[in-house]
């Protein structure tokens, strides 16, 4: 009985175990994946190590002699469009440095000059590597291309130079430029236009009154100083005319001999310097009129200076203050006598 059972159960696991190979031996249905990041190769800003930490990196694979791995690796991190470029620049100078040091140990001596020369650009004062760090090669060749460009920096730093001393020149006009402006402002601002009106009916005046109101000050004076002369002149002839008439018939009234001829000379004589003068005045009051009339001047615009306002006037620098001196006394008194102690400040 226990010998059937044991058979039975045999093989009942024959028979089990080809099933259970066949199942194993089918594909399992697909699972779904779980979802992946685009980029999940990059590295993420907290994956990215600080710019002291990529140098050391390079550093290491520097020294470790992977010369192809240490130019890949600083090339991408001076890379601009990369996505985490260094950013010091005394890192930056240090990472040029290793990378022409990689190419130089790659045998690469002309790709080498490139860094090199970036970094010289951005430092012109750049001191060459550190023998104790790289060996010898790398500071020959650092040496050699900063004598290549010793002109060129000279020619950037004139450059600078130039450029600075114009744009100083340009600040300096500009504030002369701006003073100038102020000036003419303030000028400007102590300027008031007045408006002189003349009047039609002087012109009719004479004594050069027409002529001094258009401001012909020279024309005015001579006809005023002529016609007064002429009719001063018209004036006393008239007197001496009078007078030698009225001595004529004094002496002919009280009966004295009067000589007729030297009265009627001097009479006839005065007469014509009346009438002379007379008609001077006339020509030069009525030549004056015409011509006041002609050159009328219905206005004048005056400019005068006026003071400026308080708020616009200009400061005066203040005054070199001046040290005060402040003295005290104290009297005193003893046995021996007495007096005054002086205390001052100066």
């Amino acid at each position: 009985m226990q010998r059937s059972l044991s058979a039975f159960l045999l093989l009942s696991f024959a028979a089990l175990l080809p099933s259970r190979a066949g199942a194993q031996s089918k594909p399992r249905p697909p699972t779904a994946a779980a979802p992946t990041t685009v980029g999940a190769s990059a590295k993420r800003p907290e994956d990215r190590l600080s710019d002291d930490a990529e140098l050391a990196r390079v550093a290491g694979l520097y020294e470790a002699g992977k010369y192809a791995e240490c130019s890949s690796a600083v090339e991408s991190l001076l890379d601009p469009l990369a996505h985490y470029p260094l950013r010091q620049p005394a890192i930056v100078e240090n990472a040029r440095v290793y990378w022409a040091a990689c190419l130089l140990g790659q045998g690469k001596p002309e790709a080498a000059d490139a860094p090199l020369r970036a970094a010289i650009h951005e430092n012109p004062q750049m001191k060459a590597p550190d023998s104790l760090v790289f060996p010898q090669p790398v500071v020959q060749r650092f040496l050699k291309v900063r004598d290549s460009l010793i002109s060129e920096i000279r020619a950037a730093e004139q450059a600078l130079i130039t450029q600075a001393q114009a744009e100083a020149r340009k600040r300096e006009e500009g504030r002369e430029r701006e003073r100038q402006r102020m000036l003419e402002l303030e000028k400007l601002a102590r300027q008031e236009l007045v408006v002189v009106k003349n009047r039609r009916v002087l012109s009719f005046m004479p004594f050069g009154v027409g002529q001094l109101q258009n401001r012909q000050e020279a024309l005015g004076y001579t006809l005023m100083v002529s016609e007064a002369a002429a009719g001063l002149l018209c004036i006393s002839a008239v007197i001496a005319q009078s007078r030698y008439a009225a001595a004529a018939d004094e002496l002919r009234r009280t009966g004295n001999a009067v000589n007729e001829d030297i009265v009627n000379r001097d009479i006839t004589t005065w007469g014509t310097v009346r009438d002379v003068s007379f008609w001077t005045f006339a020509g030069l009051a009525v030549g004056g009129v015409v011509q006041a009339q002609f050159e009328y001047v219905p206005e004048f615009r005056d400019v005068r200076t006026r003071p400026l306002p308080k708020s616009l006037t200009p400061v005066p620098a203040p005054a070199a203050s001046q040290k005060s001196v402040d003295v005290s006394y104290v009297p005193y008194a003893d046995p021996n006598g007495g007096g005054v102690t002086l205390f001052g400040t100066f």
